[in-house]
């Protein structure tokens, strides 16, 4: 097998969904029901092996009048590493994508405990290098929000929520851009009390406050004239229930223009955009399902779900056992010996 990034450590097929297999699941509701949130954390850099929990995140303060924001440049962070499906966001927007005819590459990393399947994100690398000219998004956003002095070194602000999902019972974890609110509500300074080690020697902190869901805040950004409330936008924050999108537009010398803020929950943009989806996302409950069926049945292992360029066949293979992937061991042993979630 070609050793691209991609197909790193596959081994045997387990089996195959082509996207013609994939029929809508016709009475599955797709309004999230039952959302909850149940946490949120801070992840500070890498060398601390730290979280702070429930953490805080960054604070939207843009600036009154237009300004200059250089270019974004240098390293960025992209994914760190009873319930039917735990995943990140992203991997329903890559999988929801695949329904709209995408044919770009992707892949997903998948693990059963307990008959929770587990979607991992998956990228090549762990940081994303610019080099040439890639928008103003990563400076823009430092720019625009502050972080309360105890998380002032934070990479990202995580959140958890739990939604019932045309019958699938789904925990996502998304990253929050930031956070609305008056100074008066915001704590500047947070007070840490207790401190937990956890078997893989990550230090976790107690600090911080659970911001109310219509505070969080998703940022975007692009050219003057170009309309920033596109499907795939909204899409994000639909996976999410974010109800907040605030944008910054830029000319072309990089000067940035007042910014917006806007309700799309409020607004009903949301529920258009699940109206106008609904077949897919009828797709997208059924193939979590056809995956979870596989992996289930299959001995215990840990598996990966591949889409190669151009082809409209999921296929799902076994994957060597890598120590940097998946639950870690001593994590995974404390899941086991848990009670059942219900």
């Amino acid at each position: 097998m070609p050793s691209t990034p991609l197909l790193k450590g596959l081994r045997g097929l387990l089996g195959e969904i082509p996207l013609e297999s994939i029929q809508k699941k016709p009475d599955a509701s797709t309004v999230p029901e039952d959302l909850t949130t149940l946490s949120s954390y801070n992840l500070l850099p890498k060398h601390k092996r730290t979280i702070v929990v429930p953490g805080f995140p960054s604070v939207w303060a843009p600036a009154t009048e237009p300004k200059k924001i250089k270019q974004d440049a240098g390293s960025f962070v992209m994914d760190p590493n009873h319930i039917d499906l735990v995943t990140d966001r992203r991997n329903l927007r890559l999988l929801l994508a695949f329904f709209g005819g995408s044919k770009s590459a992707l892949r997903i990393d998948v693990e059963v405990v307990r008959s929770i399947v587990l979607f991992s994100c998956w990228t090549p690398k762990g940081t994303r290098f610019v080099k040439e000219f890639a928008g103003y998004g990563h400076e823009f956003e430092k720019a625009s929000t502050w972080k309360p002095h105890d998380v002032r070194e934070s990479v990202m602000h995580n959140r958890v929520i739990r939604y019932v999902l045309g019958g699938v019972k789904i925990i996502v974890r998304f990253e929050v851009d930031a956070c609305i609110g008056s100074q008066r509500d915001i704590p500047r300074t947070m007070t840490m009390s207790d401190k937990y080690h956890t078997p893989t020697s990550y230090t976790v902190l107690t600090g911080g406050y659970l911001v109310e869901p219509s505070r969080i805040v998703e940022i975007k950004t692009g050219p003057v004239g170009k309309k920033l409330e596109t499907s795939k936008n909204v899409a994000q924050l639909w996976f999410s229930q974010t109800p907040m999108l605030c944008t910054g537009h830029y000319d072309r010398n990089g000067d940035f223009l007042e910014a917006t803020e806007r309700d799309l929950m409020r607004e009903g943009k949301l529920a258009e955009w699940e109206k106008a989806n609904r077949k897919k996302l009828r797709k997208l409950v059924r193939v979590i399902e056809m995956i979870a069926e596989m992996v289930r049945a299959a001995p215990p292992d840990k598996y990966a779900l591949v889409l190669h360029r151009g082809e409209s066949v999921l296929k799902i293979h076994k994957v060597t056992n890598q120590h940097d992937k998946g639950i870690p061991e001593d994590l995974l042993a404390m899941w086991k010996s848990e009670p059942a979630v219900t």
